[in-house]
């Protein structure tokens, strides 16, 4: 791991190979990577280390080592750091100038960095908000991709609402983590009478989850708010409803990059990271979820083969 900014900068090219390498190492831990699939890339674009972070979440690891991976095919010198508990310390970090790359949700990331501000279905609008902010902290935002995570209103199967605004008149109990109970655009919004003014039968807080699923498996709640790639809505038969009245704010994808990286690299690195985002989709997200969550898969394994499969590395 490098120990500044301006140290990376003055690194000459058999520095710049020996950090990567120590990269290659911290990838591979980070991810669970057995020895024979670490990748041996040699840096061939000149500049400093690019730091990717990662937050502690087996979706946000594997999204990590998909980009570290991708950079170094692209002969980057990245590394990947080690994973940070909370979306507010990731930015701070990125704002620290302690990385370089973080890549996350656009909503979530404009609930933290302008949590006050206006947001809407639009991924266009949330980039305008969020903007102003990074810049703040020199940081930037490169163009987003077509995945999206961010909240889902699930039922079950049965449920014969196709869209949130169906289930007014259903005396539903809705279950979710307690922090939905407080957020704007969780239970405040659900229950709104200028949006959806759905009236549920009670609120029963459940920890983020399988938990969330074995409680609609078991009808001791008829709908959960969950994230909408988590991998158990397709593996139990639940659905996702509509949300008609958008009330849920963009989420998609979008690379967080550094002011510094950016000047070091020019337009090049942008174009590359934008090439990598606009081929992930969604599913591809439910599918390395599936991967890691379900199947017990290292995340650095998950990257290398979708990034092998898709030739990006």
């Amino acid at each position: 791991m490098t120990t500044g900014r301006a140290r990376a900068r003055l690194a000459v090219a058999a520095v710049a190979v020996a950090v990567a390498v120590a990269g290659l190492v911290a990838v591979s831990c980070a991810g669970g990577e057995s020895a024979d699939r670490r990748s041996t890339t040699v840096p061939t674009v000149p500049g400093p280390v690019i730091r990717v972070l990662g937050l502690d979440s087996p979706e946000s690891v594997t999204i990590a080592q998909v980009y570290g991976r991708y950079l170094q095919a692209r002969g980057y010198a990245a590394e990947l750091e080690a994973p940070m508990a909370s979306r507010s310390e990731a930015l701070a970090a990125l704002g620290r100038g302690d990385v370089d790359l973080v890549v996350d949700y656009l909503g979530r990331d404009a609930a933290v960095l302008v949590p006050d501000a206006r947001l809407t279905a639009e991924p266009d609008q949330v980039v305008t908000v969020i903007k102003p902010a990074l810049a703040a902290i020199g940081a930037t935002v490169l163009d987003y991709s077509p995945a999206a995570g961010g909240d889902a209103f699930v039922v079950r199967d049965d449920s014969p609402a196709i869209k949130i605004s169906n289930v007014k008149n259903l005396d539903y109990v809705l279950g979710a983590p307690a922090d939905c109970e407080r957020r704007p655009r969780c239970y405040p919004g659900l229950t709104d009478p200028d949006v959806y003014g759905i009236q549920f039968k009670a609120f029963t807080r459940i920890d983020q989850g399988p938990q969330l699923a074995d409680a609609l498996a078991s009808k001791r709640v008829d709908a959960v708010m969950w994230d909408a790639t988590a991998p158990e809505i397709e593996e139990r038969g639940f659905k996702i409803l509509e949300d008609d009245k958008r009330l849920f704010p963009a989420d998609n994808l979008a690379p967080l990059l550094a002011a510094a990286a950016s000047d070091a690299y020019g337009a090049r690195l942008a174009a590359d990271l934008d090439i990598l985002s606009a081929t992930i989709t969604t599913d591809d997200l439910v599918a390395w979820n599936a991967a890691t969550e379900i199947e017990g898969r290292p995340p650095a394994d998950v990257a290398a083969d979708w990034l092998a499969k898709k030739s990006l590395a």
